[in-house]
């Protein structure tokens, strides 16, 4: 055992130095962390970290990517890990973890190297202790320069940029409404236009706009869940992600009656244990293949000229119907009749992102 504690030391002194060419040790109470890319499954991810006693440590969520469930415990002050059957919760402030063990239903008090910290409202834990604990492989790769990680977790792939491309399909999508400003002048167009739209709405909005909510639905536009509160998902616990999912769907039914399979993560942001929690709701990820920039300010015809750049056949358009006091969103509205009127001039028909997954 002291001999493994002792490796890993070594294996996390040389990590930082060559990686990061630095040789001094980060403490907690510095006001900025430095950051690093640790390597998941081939895929870099940066993360900020802190070393003790020669020990990497970063944030506990950070593990969400890896496939992991991540939460919070408050009644006990600590960070519960979950894969399949193995389960511990890592205790802030303390040097060890508490292992759930199946078969006799119990909790077990394993030793740790290292006390979970927590620095700036964040809990840091120990990268190498954790993984491992985890079932998963840790490797540093001398020649590269790089740490990597095998998760070990197979989560089957649901992200869906776009549809077939046998078709010429496109579909127009509205994300973070309803509510009263723009909604309406979008819905007013798209009415004249007799062009079918989707809305990926936020519970808490649905909940401000009910009526509007309503407008949508009557006018056969298909809806899509948005979260309550448009939290970057990657930044909060498992639980979390499930109670924005969920809420949102329950408000959707309340005020017209029903419950999408479809979702869309604010700011485009999902970490692989996300990706896990929408398959077990049977949700579908939407994402996009023609990013507007609408929230940006752009006017019509800047919006036009980016959808005239990246379309092509089962294409996604991703535009905003968001509270803007600032009027961000007026080249969206500007540019929403010449990009149906164009696009149909190209051959393109307008369906909901339903209607495209369905061809």
């Amino acid at each position: 055992m002291i001999k493994n504690i002792t490796y890993l030391s070594r294996f996390m002194i040389i990590f930082v130095f060559i990686l990061l060419t630095i040789s001094t040790t980060v403490e907690a109470n510095e006001s900025q962390l430095p950051q690093a890319p640790i390597f998941i499954d081939g895929e870099p991810f940066t993360t900020k970290y802190m070393m003790r006693d020669g020990h990497l440590l970063v944030p506990a969520i950070f593990l969400k990517n890896t496939g992991a469930y991540v939460d919070w415990n408050e009644q006990y002050s600590s960070v519960v890990f979950r894969v399949k059957d193995t389960m511990f919760a890592l205790p802030v402030g303390k040097e060890h973890s508490d292992d759930f063990i199946k078969d006799t239903n119990t909790w077990e008090r394993m030793a740790l190297p290292i006390k979970t910290i927590e620095f700036n409202n964040e809990v840091f834990i120990p990268l190498v202790d954790v993984a491992r604990k985890l079932g998963m492989g840790v490797r540093y790769d001398v020649k590269l320069a790089r740490t990597f990680i095998t998760s070990n977790i197979n989560i089957k792939p649901n992200t869906i940029i776009k549809g077939e491309r046998t078709e010429k399909l496109v579909a127009l999508t509205f994300d973070d409404g309803p509510e009263s400003f723009y909604t309406p002048q979008i819905l007013d167009i798209l009415k004249e236009k007799g062009v079918p739209a989707t809305f990926f709405v936020m519970g808490k909005q649905i909940e401000a706009f009910p009526e509007e909510m309503k407008r949508i639905v009557n006018e056969n536009h298909g809806i899509g869940n948005h979260t309550w509160n448009h939290p970057n998902l990657r930044r909060v616990w498992t639980a979390t992600v499930r109670e924005e999912i969920l809420a949102t769907q329950k408000e959707m039914e309340r005020v017209v009656g029903r419950k999408p399979d479809i979702f869309r993560p604010p700011f485009g942001s999902i970490s692989k244990s996300d990706i896990a929690v929408l398959n077990e709701l049977g949700m579908r990820n939407i994402m996009w293949s023609v990013d507007t920039l609408d929230w940006s300010g752009l006017t019509g015809d800047e919006i036009l000229e980016i959808v005239h750049r990246d379309i092509t056949p089962g294409g996604i358009i991703l535009q905003h119907n968001f509270q803007s006091n600032a009027r961000l969103l007026d080249g969206t509205v500007e540019a929403l009749p010449k990009i149906i009127d164009e696009l149909r001039a190209k051959g393109y028909k307008f369906v909901t992102v339903q209607t495209l997954l369905a061809n």
